[in-house]
């Protein structure tokens, strides 16, 4: 648990965040049962109910609501106080929390891992889901998403390289199947389509000097990640449209065949994302230097 001296309190917090007992217990690095006990004598000396509970659900009382809305700000200054005062270590220190798309998640391992290996004193959470998540009402320092995707509210630092998509299949399905020389011959193959966050289909977006064309694929099979979609094409059921990170490996060595190249856009780096908080720990700081700099051919 972070150390700010404001154990209960932040205790409070992170219920009134996660709305439940278990999620936040293992945020806070407690047992559900201590965390229980931390809340019912808060709430004693406050002399008020801050949470309903049932043994589903976990919300906030109107008390509980207006006091959280109080004590939110009034905290985050503490804990950044807490924070500045640590930044004067020598060594970057403290735990970052990360969120991220599950593909960006992979690609920027390394990063992370390499950047975690020069500070040792840096514990990192990086938690991957790819619905859009608010990070500051979820309590992340960070976010990493493309800049598009970013929150116009936030500051985002560019880094790592540009995406860029393949259109794959098995070399076995293109001996069943015409090799496509242009987008419109997809409309004939065995598509594996995407399901976004928001629930809707994936278009499949191309570019060729200044020719733009946007698909709609079809297809009987709907994954909602670039892994799985990968996982598809490899097992020759149809011809996958990922980035090209996912699949790299699998067209090195002809496990899978890229085709339409010349059509398939490059996009932007990815973006680390942060609040404008005006005081940041060493972590935080050092994390956005180090990233600024790493290629994945680097150890920065």
């Amino acid at each position: 648990m972070r150390k700010s001296g404001l154990t209960d309190l932040e205790a409070i917090l992170t219920v009134a965040r996660y709305r439940s007992f278990r999620s936040s217990a293992a945020e806070l690095e407690i047992s559900t049962s201590a965390l229980s006990q931390m809340i019912a004598a808060a709430e004693s000396r406050i002399g008020v109910q801050l949470f309903h509970r049932t043994t589903r659900s976990v919300s906030l009382t109107d008390a509980g609501r207006e006091f959280v809305e109080a004590i939110a700000p009034a905290v985050a200054v503490i804990r950044d106080a807490t924070e500045r005062a640590g930044a004067q270590k020598d060594s970057p220190s403290g735990r970052i929390r990360v969120s991220t798309s599950t593909g960006f998640a992979r690609q920027s391992m390394p990063m992370f891992l390499s950047f975690m290996e020069r500070y040792p004193d840096i514990e990192l959470e990086m938690k991957a889901e790819d619905r859009i998540v608010d990070i500051v009402s979820e309590g992340f320092d960070l976010g990493i998403r493309l800049p598009e995707n970013v929150p116009k509210d936030m500051i985002a630092v560019p880094f790592g390289r540009p995406q860029r998509g393949a259109v794959v299949a098995t070399p076995d399905y293109f001996l069943r199947h015409p090799v496509p020389k242009t987008p419109h011959d997809l409309h004939h193959h065995e598509c594996i389509r995407s399901r976004l966050a928001d629930g809707t289909i994936n278009t499949w977006d191309f570019e060729f000097r200044s020719k733009k064309i946007q698909l709609e694929p079809k297809g009987r099979l709907i994954v909602n990640s670039g892994n799985l979609a990968r996982d598809a094409a490899l097992s020759g059921v149809g011809i996958a449209f990922v980035n090209d990170w996912h699949v790299v490996a699998d067209i090195a060595d002809q496990r899978l065949q890229r085709v339409l190249e010349k059509w398939v856009p490059t996009f932007n780096r990815p973006s680390l994302y942060f609040a404008n908080r005006r005081h940041k720990s060493s972590g935080f700081r050092a994390l956005i230097a180090f990233a600024r700099s790493w290629t994945p051919d680097s150890d920065a």
